[in-house]
């Protein structure tokens, strides 16, 4: 029987960015009564697209990352935007970052990124058939570059650390799991 859920008495904001709010909320433990403050940060969901072009290659991108101070190599992403389905955040984001567009997009799933103190979800979507189609159109603080990569290197990346983003990770798992190539 899983635990039940604790009981929270009150929430309050304690501080809000473009990007996330931070919440504290008083709650108590259900069983044992302990009641204590914990803090959640309220992000918005965002969006993994693992795209592939007809030749094998997987569309990776390269940017400046604020959390780790370093360039980062990941797949395309972005933030799904209040009301906005997956699988249009993808192709919106896909377009903005990379100028492709895929003739399938398909939703492989989600996870929860840090679910001790994240709200948010990130899904991956499958994109495939990708081609170029577009200029790229980044936003204000984005400088992207787009690296096409063969199939054939991407495990050689993950594992000398050069893909290194968890989401981006779990990502290319939902890719693997979803192609048959993971055995339960």
């Amino acid at each position: 029987m899983p635990p039940p859920p604790f009981h929270c008495h009150e929430s309050e904001i304690l501080f809000s960015s473009p990007i996330f709010r931070l919440r504290r909320d008083r709650a108590s433990h259900p069983v044992t009564c302990h009641t204590g403050d914990y803090y959640v940060l309220e992000c918005p969901d965002w969006v993994n697209m693992v795209a592939l072009t007809d030749q094998q290659e997987l569309l990776l991108v390269r940017q400046w990352r604020h959390g780790t101070r370093s360039v980062e190599l990941e797949i395309p992403a972005g933030l799904i935007d209040p009301g906005e389905a997956p699988l249009d955040a993808a192709a919106r984001e896909l377009r903005e970052e990379t100028g492709y567009e895929a003739a399938t997009l398909q939703w492989i799933g989600q996870v929860a990124p840090n679910a001790a103190y994240q709200s948010n979800l990130c899904h991956t979507v499958l994109a495939t058939g990708c081609r170029k189609v577009h200029e790229t159109n980044f936003d204000a603080g984005e400088d992207i570059e787009l690296v096409v990569t063969p199939l054939s290197q991407v495990p050689a990346l993950v594992a000398s650390g050069q893909i290194r983003n968890g989401m981006v990770i779990a990502g290319l798992f939902w890719w693997l799991h979803a192609e048959g190539k993971i055995s339960w």
